[in-house]
């Protein structure tokens, strides 16, 4: 200004100090009009920087021509004014404009500051929180309470942040109104959402009218996405309440540089945040996964425990095993040698003896004797049903026998009544289990010892074709025959005072005795049934008598009624089949099934021959004896 002073002079010559001030104001006014439309072509800036231009120049010039010469001013004088009027005008100018800082009009100002600030102190901000205190705090501080307050939104994962009292970091989830969202990602990539310029689209527009009202009642003046590598990892909330223009250019590049900085730094701190939530999450998922397998473990432990009682309880209570007798000795001695070894064994013994206890007393020798021990009866199953109930079925989710008896002893009761087809899978089946055992395959499951009855030795099954080859050959290598009880007639005064217990405790009657002709009547007899045959005998004594010892007269028949030697083949072959249905019932009792296992039928063949004969409903009354079914 003091250089336009100068020229003037030059040009005009001497003139007085009213001149010379008018002159340099009027100057200065339009350099500084030049420069602010230079920085800002729109004028958005006028009330930042115009108010305080028009304070000073008007403060000078009155304060000039207050205290200047009426003469005109040597060139040294003109020089002093200048400059005085200069540093004058500056002061004034700057005072004005702090003053005007805090005005309404230098809202753009104040937002350019804030962005700007905010923009530094992210500088080294790592975690969610910090970035929070950089960049929350100082935009806070740029606008009055009334204003409303910044909030900062993650997407992933859904977290609002913002500031309590003393500047206290508040982070809870939360989602992103959806409106928001839904214009953020609709528009323009990292574009800023202004709300002076959506209220004045919203009546060409009704479809942001939502967004609209959510800003209004937020108090929220612009949203600026946070953007890193094309990606939006947060949304800003600047409350710019009260304004009613849109954004000036500036105001523009800052919030946009901004959020550029800010989408980088949100990009590393909740990278770290997700990992964390995952490992907790995991961690969690773990600790839950362990709970459970220790209760699993403790029901499984508890099942073994309940399986263990109930094969025990089987073994010494519903088949009876006592080893008095030479025959029997052997067949312990025997069961001890097998007890350690792998290899399948064959138990061949006649119906109704003690098979059951017998395989586990090979099975509690063993090295598996705290392994499964399961009992599958061949015989029980129908012929379509078996292969399923060997070996499982995926759609039942049933692990079959075989595998529930993984690292065990799997007991087939009734070996021959198994299907020729599942009689080969298992034979391919323990074929597999030797080749992976001899190659070390550690990993895969220990398979199941098998361990099978039958009433025919292995050869005389493959005689018949009743037994697969390749299982023959497994079971021919180790066998073991149980006498029959006729055999053994030692163990039957032992057997007979075991019998007549387990009989006074299920009767829940007192314990009663046996008269001597009664025990040697019981010796004496060939026991067709063998031990369940005594054990039925026993059961009907026992249930029939008054006496404190079981007389003669109350045993059950112990042999075939006399009848003439013609007499069995006289007749069709119905009456004679009837009549040994009739003598088999007679000879068992009246118990059904210990009548089948006399003739060598199952159950289901030999009742389907009652109802044929018509003999169903006399089995109960007609043949003596109670019938126990």
């Amino acid at each position: 200004m003091g250089l336009a002073v100068a020229l003037a002079y030059a040009w005009l010559g001497r003139f007085d100090a009213p001149l010379a001030v008018t002159i340099e104001l009027m100057v200065g006014a339009l350099l500084w009009s030049g420069h602010l439309a230079w920085v800002d072509p729109r004028w958005r800036s006028l009330r930042r920087v115009g108010v305080p231009l028009m304070v000073a120049s008007g403060s000078i010039f009155l304060l000039a021509y207050a205290v200047a010469l009426a003469q005109p001013l040597g060139r040294w004088q003109l020089g002093m004014l200048g400059l005085g009027c200069g540093i004058a005008w500056w002061a004034v100018f700057s005072l004005a404009r702090r003053i005007s800082s805090r005005a309404a009009w230098s809202l753009p100002d104040r937002v350019s500051g804030g962005a700007e600030s905010a923009r530094r102190n992210l500088l080294g901000a790592t975690t969610v929180e910090e970035i929070a205190s950089a960049v929350v705090a100082p935009l806070n501080r740029a606008f009055n309470e009334s204003d409303g307050e910044t909030e900062l939104y993650t997407l992933e994962p859904s977290l609002r942040i913002a500031l309590g009292a003393g500047d206290r970091v508040t982070i809870r989830s939360a989602e992103v109104p959806e409106p928001i969202l839904k214009e953020v990602f609709a528009g323009e990539q990292g574009a800023i959402l202004d709300f002076a310029d959506l209220r004045t689209r919203v009546v060409r527009e009704p479809a942001i009218r939502p967004l609209v009202e959510i800003m209004e009642a937020r108090s929220v003046g612009a949203i600026v996405p946070c953007m890193h590598d094309g990606h939006v990892e947060g949304l800003l909330l600047v409350p710019l309440a009260g304004r009613s223009e849109t954004l000036s250019l500036v105001d523009r590049e800052e919030l946009v540089e901004l959020g550029g900085v800010l989408g980088g730094a949100l990009a590393s701190a909740l990278a770290q945040r997700r990992a964390e939530i995952r490992i907790h999450r995991l961690s969690t998922l773990h600790r839950e996964a362990e709970r459970r397998i220790g209760l699993l473990e403790g029901e499984v432990e508890q099942l073994r425990g309940q399986c263990h009682v109930l094969g025990r309880g089987l073994a010494e209570d519903q088949t009876l095993h006592v080893a008095y007798s030479p025959s029997m000795r052997r067949v312990q001695t025997r069961a001890i040698e097998l007890a350690p070894l792998d290899e399948p064994v064959l138990l061949v013994a006649p119906a109704g003896s003690p098979l059951l206890p017998v395989s586990r007393f090979i099975h509690d020798r063993g090295p598996r004797w705290e392994a499964p021990f399961v009992v599958a009866d061949c015989s029980a199953a129908s012929p379509d049903q078996v292969m399923a109930l060997l070996f499982g079925s995926q759609e039942d989710r049933y692990a079959g026998w075989f595998h529930s008896a993984t690292g065990g002893t799997l007991l087939l009761r009734d070996l021959p009544a198994l299907p020729m087809p599942a009689q080969a899978r298992l034979a391919a089946a323990l074929c597999k289990s030797e080749s992976l055992s001899e190659h070390g395959a550690e990993e895969q499951p220990i398979p199941p010892r098998i361990l099978a009855t039958s009433r025919i030795p292995a050869s005389e099954l493959r005689r018949r074709d009743a037994l697969d080859g390749d299982l023959a050959a497994l079971l021919s290598g180790r066998g073991l025959a149980i006498p029959a009880l006729r055999e053994r007639r030692e163990d039957i005064p032992s057997l007979v005072l075991l019998a007549i217990d387990r009989a006074c405790r299920i009767l829940a009657r007192d314990p009663v005795g046996i008269d001597q002709d009664a025990m040697e009547a019981l010796i004496a007899h060939d026991w067709p049934g063998d031990v369940a045959e005594l054990e039925l005998v026993i059961s009907l004594a026992v249930s029939k008598t008054s006496a404190k010892t079981i007389p003669v007269r109350d045993l059950p028949p112990l042999a075939w009624p006399e009848t003439a030697k013609e007499e069995p083949l006289d007749g069709t072959y119905l009456e004679v089949e009837r009549r040994l249905l009739e003598r088999a019932l007679q000879r068992a009792g009246g118990n059904k099934s210990e009548a089948a296992r006399l003739l060598g039928l199952k159950r289901t063949t030999f009742l389907d021959k009652l109802r044929r004969h018509g003999l169903e409903q006399r089995a109960r009354h007609d043949m003596g004896g109670s019938a126990v079914r």
